[in-house]
């Protein structure tokens, strides 16, 4: 009698699969960092105050927006989703065109693709998501990126295709009426006409 009727479990499984995507991401990048260490063992000489270097400029940007950048995971973490959106524009403007800014972009994207997030923007995310595959191609965000735009994507494909099925639902359930009313004024002619 119709299409069958698109429920939340569909809704579901997409922010399922969101949220599977990011654990992975961020597994992988723990995985890394906990690498890091390793490979980099030196050893350590003491330092003479005329002999130390000053950390270089684009060292401290880039040590500074990392410092956002993992603020704005904890408190992603702790569901404080406007303090790490702010925290992962500071990272943006930090760096614009460095390697963080492709992770903070992911993360406002999925921010605001994210249902429970009160201020929920599928237009913000999208551009932030699209941001990254066009700035950054060659990043390891950028295909998460693109796996999230297209989980967007369904899902309001599914929201459109949902509203026009309960709406023509709504229209069946008037027509049903109508015939109903029909056929009961048709069976008191018949009584009538018996008499």
């Amino acid at each position: 009698m119709g299409r069958k009727r698109v429920g939340t479990r569909k809704y579901f499984l997409c922010a399922v699969a969101v949220l599977i995507s990011f654990a992975c991401v961020s597994c992988a990048s723990m995985e890394e960092k906990r690498r890091k260490p390793e490979e980099m063992q030196v050893n350590i000489e003491p330092i003479q105050a005329s002999v130390a270097q000053k950390p270089t400029k684009k060292e401290q940007v880039r040590d500074e927006s990392k410092e956002h950048l993992i603020k704005g995971q904890q408190l992603l973490a702790m569901g404080q989703y406007d303090a790490s959106i702010k925290e992962n524009y500071q990272v943006l403007s930090i760096a614009p065109n460095g390697p963080p800014g492709d992770e903070a972009s992911f993360t406002i994207g999925l921010i605001y693709a994210y249902s429970k997030y009160q201020k929920k923007d599928h237009g913000k995310a999208v551009s932030s998501l699209t941001k990254i595959i066009k700035e950054y191609p060659h990043s390891n965000w950028s295909g998460h990126a693109k796996i999230l735009l297209d989980i967007i994507q369904e899902n309001d494909k599914l929201r459109r295709i949902s509203a026009e099925t309960t709406h023509e639902n709504e229209k069946l359930k008037n027509m049903i009426e109508q015939s109903k009313k029909v056929d009961l004024e048709v069976e008191e002619k018949k009584r009538e006409k018996a008499r």
